[in-house]
């Protein structure tokens, strides 16, 4: 068996509660053929001091102006081009990996035709406590057929990638991509206003090999307040809404009059489950009025889970109380670990 290089992308902003962790755990690692680009985007915390602790040759550190998460996906190729490995790996600053992550992962790239491989993640507070139980979109991904979850024969995933759950099938702190593939793509994609780099490249990267899914967690997604997702969700789904009604217009995803179908369908409801993602936040915040606008709106949603859970927010927003502790009480993971 084969043992590449592989180039750990990492991006980071303000991240000095959560850095160490993500170091860490890379170093931690059973499979040792790394190397760590750590990109700081003008920090103005601790980020770097702490960087700095980690006396080790396969950590690069590099620091730039900010630019923003506008230009993450700039930064993100910046990255890329320092890179040395055959094998790129995403773990933002404020994520982090269990031990084995790259052992799991590397081997599947034995396989030519591979060009992306991922695992499952798991979210976790922002202390780093992992979730006892499984996001909902992993609960999905148990529920999927080989060929879309391993892209095989491409690009039998994109359909799936396409439609509102989709979005999230690949998570960016469990993927490894082929560099080659990603070239030839011409590195991460750059959409205006969209604000993640993940989902333009995966798809973009559906129709040029087969991807491999291990049912294994490789990774943690921290969830708190401070974090891109929640800050910018509003703004990143009416964009996502435009790229992916740009994406269906492309012959090379091969799309059915049914794929069509199910992809609308899929997004007539994602309005009102935003609605609740801001409601909380806004709940965590104490923006009790601002809560309760966005859960009425997520009331008119037809998913018990989400009109239920808006009920709930709702019903909080005049207690003056957040929804964290029903989180962590059903084992998800909470946006603040003090609540």
């Amino acid at each position: 068996m084969s043992s590449p290089l592989v180039s750990i992308i990492t991006p980071t902003y303000n991240h000095e509660a959560f850095i160490a962790q993500c170091i860490e755990s890379v170093l931690a690692q059973t499979y040792s053929n790394w190397e760590q680009i750590i990109i700081d985007d003008g920090s103005t915390d601790k980020t770097a001091e702490i960087v700095r602790r980690y006396d080790d040759p396969r950590i690069r550190y590099f620091h730039q102006e900010n630019a923003g998460i506008e230009a993450l996906a700039h930064t993100y190729n910046r990255a890329l081009g320092m890179a040395h490995g055959s094998l790129v790996a995403i773990l933002e600053g404020d994520d982090f990996w269990p031990v084995d992550k790259l052992s799991l992962m590397v081997p599947t790239f034995d396989d030519a035709a591979v060009v992306l491989a991922y695992g499952e993640m798991r979210e976790a507070d922002s202390e780093g406590r992992p979730a006892r139980r499984m996001s909902r979109t992993a609960r999905l991904r148990t529920k999927l057929p080989a060929r879309i979850l391993n892209n095989d024969p491409p690009p039998a995933s994109a359909p799936y990638m396409l439609t509102v759950a989709g979005h999230s099938l690949i998570p960016a702190s469990a993927v490894i991509l082929l560099r080659a593939a990603l070239q030839y793509i011409g590195g991460f994609q750059y959409v205006p206003g969209l604000r993640y780099v993940d989902f333009p490249t995966f798809i973009r990267l559906s129709p040029r090999g087969k991807f491999h899914y291990c049912s294994d967690v490789v990774g943690f997604r921290r969830m708190h307040p401070l974090s891109a997702t929640m800050r910018h969700r509003e703004q990143m789904l009416t964009v996502a809404k435009q790229f992916r009604a740009e994406l269906m217009t492309e012959p090379q995803f091969a799309l059915t009059e049914l794929d069509r179908k199910k992809i609308h369908d899929s997004w007539r409801s994602v309005d009102c489950a935003t609605h609740y993602a801001l409601g909380r936040l806004c709940l965590l915040n104490g923006e009790w009025e601002l809560s309760r606008q966005h859960f009425r709106q997520a009331l008119r949603m037809s998913s018990p889970r989400v009109t239920c859970g808006g009920a709930v927010g709702w019903f909080l927003s005049w207690i003056h109380c957040d929804l964290e502790k029903l989180y962590r009480a059903a084992g998800r993971a909470a946006l603040r670990a003090d609540s």
